[in-house]
């Protein structure tokens, strides 16, 4: 994905509807879902699985209806449809069934944003009880070079999530992908781009 917190960043900085990246959950909680708004997160372009260097960050569905709610909720809920399509390129690409995933970062502590993950990807999210999980996987590698544990089950077993956060509804994937190509191919000699 080539935005993603990048996107709750550029509400706060360039649209100035948030005063921080936590008061995008608050905001977003005004409204039990976007109301038919649809952000699609492509302010740099859109990378796996369609990379389209030339599609570029989109708002659709805007009525006179539509307010700041409105469009920080569908902010958050087009970043988490983009982490849908990578789990269902994933899966494509390995054959392997995902039951359920596991989330860390700044975005993981909202919870309006993990909830529309969950949503989108239709299947529980495990939050990390670690913000920056990072740290902790370069502990576990340590740990397992010095003898701390004896095998990847060892630490599979250290693991306990924060929270477990189920679908609540599904996601709307049919209309994401008609944003997602309306979107598309906004720059034409950049959306011609293949590495």
């Amino acid at each position: 994905m080539l935005t993603a917190g990048s996107c709750v960043d550029w509400l706060r900085n360039d649209l100035e509807l948030i005063g921080s990246a936590a008061e995008s959950e608050s905001v977003a909680a005004r409204c039990a879902d976007a109301e038919g708004v649809w952000f699609v997160p492509a302010l740099l372009g859109l990378g796996t699985p369609i990379w389209d260097y030339g599609a570029r960050g989109t708002l659709l569905g805007l009525t006179r209806g539509s307010g700041r709610p409105q469009v920080v909720r569908a902010v958050l809920e087009g970043i988490a449809h983009r982490g849908a399509d990578l789990l269902d390129a994933a899966e494509a690409d390995t054959g392997v069934q995902v039951p359920v995933l596991r989330v860390d970062g700044g975005m993981s502590a909202n919870s309006v944003f993990v909830q529309a993950l969950a949503d989108a990807c239709g299947r529980p999210i495990e939050v990390s009880p670690v913000l920056e999980a990072t740290t902790l996987g370069a502990a576990y590698v340590a740990g397992l070079e010095v003898g701390v544990w004896s095998g990847d089950d060892d630490i599979a077993a250290a693991w306990s999530c924060a929270r477990v956060v189920e679908p609540g509804r599904a996601a709307d994937r049919d209309q994401w992908r008609e944003a997602v190509n309306r979107a598309g191919e906004w720059l034409p000699e950049l959306s011609a781009l293949r590495f």
